[in-house]
């Protein structure tokens, strides 16, 4: 579904848009003049990179699937005085990401394009999981990545032929458990994050030189409804019990998950990996001292057995 384009946005240069309220300035506006894709992007994480993007400056496209809350997110965004647009698609859908692209270019030249859809599979040994799940997997984690990556860089490398001497745009694919190494009972979702890991230096590499940057992003354990909701095999209940405590000594929130996103691309590194030793241990202390692991504060789990 396409949300409409105000009349007079439309293939209008963002770099002459009228300032809005709330909206930051000057040096503080790096994304300014560009356009920004974010996938996943009605709620949690993926909104959370919106609203980092829009107050850098970019005019933002929140794409999420149908009835996800599009209209709610670009509605928040406009709120906080940012320039933001909704499209509503699956990224499993080729020629509907090449659609989204096309309606990003609309409004400027694509500078950031952020592949951050996914899902999450299920909980349990690898025989128990559905093949419908793992396709469901397969065409969030894996299809959506690369049909967001080879769109948006096929869109890129025509505005790069122009001045090849300059970074023009930058591809962002968010990795999670799984990107470095296996992680017993979650077969479909970790393998999916190490392919998109392998899928995103590859890419790296093909680009070199072009002034197109294709970056990874593990923003390690983020409380949202993805982390909270988790559907289980048959008898593997008691296995997650856990994932409150780990979520309270180790979980982010999705502003604080987001926030490095824009260092990444204003600096020129490769890719951000939040917990790296140092960080598990800081923040494990730090969370205990705030007492982050009450009952009253810790993040509800709503558990779903598997049927069939």
């Amino acid at each position: 579904m396409l949300h409409p384009i105000p009349e007079n946005e439309s293939r209008r240069s963002p770099e002459h848009a009228p300032e809005e309220a709330g909206a930051q300035v000057g040096a503080e506006r790096p994304l300014a003049g560009r356009v920004a894709v974010v996938t996943g992007a009605s709620s949690g994480l993926g909104l959370a990179f919106a609203r980092l993007l829009g107050r850098a400056g970019a005019q933002v496209m929140v794409a999420a699937l149908p009835g996800s809350g599009v209209d709610d997110a670009v509605g928040s965004l406009r709120a906080d005085g940012l320039q933001a647009h909704g499209h509503e698609l699956d990224v499993a859908d080729l020629p509907a990401v090449e659609a989204l692209a096309a309606r990003a270019r609309d409004l400027g030249p694509l500078g950031v394009w952020v592949n951050n859809a996914g899902a999450p599979g299920v909980y349990g040994p690898a025989h128990l999981v559905p093949s419908a799940v793992f396709e469901r997997v397969l065409d969030a984690n894996v299809r959506g990545v690369f049909h967001g990556t080879r769109t948006a860089v096929a869109a890129m490398l025509a505005e790069a032929s122009t001045d090849p001497t300059r970074t023009v745009g930058h591809v962002v694919n968010v990795w999670g458990k799984g990107a470095t190494k296996p992680v017993p009972m979650q077969s479909a979702y970790a393998s999916s994050k190490a392919w998109n890991r392998a899928f995103t230096r590859t890419v790296r590499a093909e680009l070199a030189g072009t002034g197109v940057r294709v970056h990874g992003f593990d923003p390690g354990l983020v409380r949202t409804e993805m982390l909270s909701r988790v559907t289980v095999a048959p008898g593997m209940e008691r296995r997650v019990r856990a994932l409150p405590y780990v979520a309270a000594l180790w979980g982010q929130s999705p502003e604080d998950a987001a926030a490095p996103l824009l260092p990444l691309l204003l600096e020129g590194r490769d890719d951000h990996r939040d917990l790296t030793l140092g960080t598990v241990l800081g923040r494990g202390v730090r969370s205990v001292a705030r007492g982050e692991l009450r009952s009253s504060r810790r993040m509800k789990l709503d558990v779903r057995v598997l049927e069939g």
